[in-house]
């Protein structure tokens, strides 16, 4: 088979929607930069990987080796991780932070809602929160963690409870085919409430780091957590991904 005769034409009107997603993905994305990095909520934030994303599908290999059931060649999965860069040592640069120093990372991943092995196509929505790993050399850097929790992230293995509007559960190690140990908290919002400033506010930066600051400071006095309603769908599993690009087995 060849091209076939409708998918030319559908292609373009197809491509111009997805470059207007992207579009304001990166916006989002600044919008998220210029806010977490003021301390408004206790604690300031730095990017992890400089301006690059992490994604589910970044390369354009006519095929892979991998167990996924499908190749994608257009991300439906972009995310960032991100640390507090007071917890950098001296003359490292924030992807080499060790995550005994770093201990905490927090992260935004939009997600388009389909295509995905392990979840029900769904409202396009935006997975948000912070994770408190521990790999076993705690001299590993941050961004290698952070590719790790990408990676092999599993909600429906690992979550253990709601609390105050949060998902929370554990990595446990080798369930979910890593050396990551720790805890993570995860909160879920439909991309229909972040097409504001003030949404993008409410329902995402100020959870995020008022949550961050009072892991950071248990017991501190920091300020109560902010409840947003959850997103009215089932729970679902995080993508196996690669930051890479290439797609290794699983799926959220």
């Amino acid at each position: 088979m060849t091209f076939r005769h409708h998918t030319p034409s559908r292609a373009i009107n197809g491509y111009r929607q997805m470059e207007e997603y992207f579009c304001d993905v990166r916006s989002f994305f600044e919008v998220l930069n210029v806010r977490f990095s003021i301390p408004e909520y206790g604690v300031g934030l730095q990017p992890i990987g400089g301006q690059a994303l992490f994604s589910n599908a970044n390369s354009y290999l006519l095929s892979d080796d991998s167990s996924y059931p499908f190749y994608l060649w257009l991300p439906t999965w972009l995310g960032r991780f991100y640390l507090d860069p007071t917890t950098v040592p001296p003359g490292t640069a924030v992807d080499d932070c060790p995550m005994g120093q770093a201990r905490l990372l927090a992260f935004v991943w939009p997600w388009l809602g389909f295509n995905d092995a392990y979840l029900d196509d769904a409202e396009p929505e935006c997975w948000f929160g912070v994770c408190e790993p521990s790999p076993a050399d705690l001299h590993e850097k941050a961004v290698v963690t952070a590719e790790k929790i990408f990676l092999y992230f599993r909600l429906e293995r690992t979550r253990e409870r709601e609390t105050n509007g949060w998902t929370t559960g554990g990595f446990r190690g080798a369930e979910i085919g890593c050396d990551l140990q720790g805890r993570w908290f995860l909160r879920r919002v439909p991309l229909s409430e972040l097409t504001t400033y003030h949404g993008i506010e409410k329902n995402v930066i100020a959870p995020l780091g008022e949550l961050f600051h009072r892991l950071q400071h248990p017991g501190g006095g920091v300020p109560q957590l902010t409840t947003v309603q959850l997103p009215q769908t089932r729970p679902r599993q995080a993508a196996a991904i690669r930051s890479d690009g290439q797609i290794d087995g699983g799926g959220r």
